[in-house]
């Protein structure tokens, strides 16, 4: 079962009973049936993937006239979306994204959770999604709709101090951190197009840190990971920067790497946005190319001469430092 951090608005304070939680409100309903509580027992059902269930008791809770009605819509596309275990269906992915569309027509207050796998692991991938979610946040009254789209990209990225740094201890503490980057963000990470229609695994994306915002540009870090070679693989992090309207300016990987044929790399950011990548070269006990390129052939690591870059006041990445070998 997911973890129950992972529901927004499906579970409060249930305690860990989630089970017990049902008959509770199943009591309570039938001696005072109210919409409200019709609701909270559709959380429940929902928390321990009764859908069908779920369901029934949010078109109850609708019909009796639960404020606000974009929670309810919110966890139609939520049962919608999960029903199936995991699986794609059309039919139900539609239902999805018919209901993701209403809550935020409706007002709901998070929409860029719509976009998040964990919670919705195949509405990203439906056809007309992309254009429906950018059109829903718009709502008619906005005149560039496509900012909307760049506002919910933006807001993935957790703002962070500086300096900030990426090393072989921060990658183990925080791997598993940071949001999903939904596959009809691609115009922000072109590369994203490369898996957008994958239905057995392959990369994946996360939004990793929010390293400085102005007015000229923006500067943020996102993760990429293959998730059908996680034990073989390291999250590769790269350096973005935007302009106000979401255009790329500069990119860089700067930290981590795709696989063992590359280099590893560390990575510091200071407040005056001056940074250095320090590669590493990988000593194997065994020749790779017969023994393989697995991290038990690896007998050290050999650090390279560090390279200083900085990001300029247009937002261009600059080196200040010698040439990186390879970029």
């Amino acid at each position: 079962m997911r973890p129950l951090s992972y529901l927004p608005l499906i579970l409060v304070s249930f305690g860990s009973d989630t089970t017990g939680s049902i008959a509770l409100f199943k009591r309570a309903i039938f001696v005072h049936p109210t919409a409200k509580a019709y609701f909270e027992l559709a959380g429940a059902l929902l928390a321990t993937r009764h859908y069908t269930e779920g369901i029934d008791a949010l078109s109850i809770a609708e019909k009796l006239g639960y404020t606000p009605l974009a929670n309810v819509m919110f966890r139609y596309a939520y049962a919608y979306a999960n029903m199936d275990n995991g699986e794609f269906s059309m039919e139900h992915t539609k239902e999805a994204s018919r209901y993701a569309e209403l809550a935020i027509q409706m007002g709901y207050p998070r929409p860029v959770q719509f976009t998040q796998k964990h919670l919705f692991p195949y509405l990203g991938n439906y056809h007309g999604f992309e254009s429906m979610y950018t059109a829903a946040l718009a709502g008619g009254a906005i005149i560039n709709p496509e900012k909307s789209l760049w506002d919910a990209f933006r807001d993935l990225f957790p703002e962070t101090q500086l300096p900030f740094s990426i090393d072989h201890k921060w990658i183990r503490q925080q791997r598993s951190r940071g949001g999903d980057i939904s596959y009809h963000y691609e115009r922000f990470i072109p590369e994203i197009r490369k898996v957008k229609w994958s239905r057995g695994g392959g990369d994946s994306y996360y939004s990793v840190a929010l390293l400085h915002r102005e007015p000229a540009f923006i500067a943020v870090i996102y993760r990429v990971e293959d998730d059908t070679d996680y034990d073989s693989s390291s999250p590769l992090f790269t350096l973005v920067t935007y302009d106000s309207y979401g255009k790329i300016i500069d990119r860089m990987p700067v930290a981590g790497r795709k696989d063992l044929t590359q280099n590893f790399k560390t990575f510091i950011i200071r407040p005056d946005l001056s940074f250095r990548v320090q590669e590493f070269r990988d000593v194997f006990d065994e020749n790779p190319d017969s023994a393989g390129y697995d991290s038990t052939n690896i007998g050290k690591q050999e650090p390279l001469p560090p390279v200083d870059l900085r990001i300029a006041a247009n937002g261009k990445i600059e080196r200040t430092g010698p040439a990186l070998a390879t970029r």
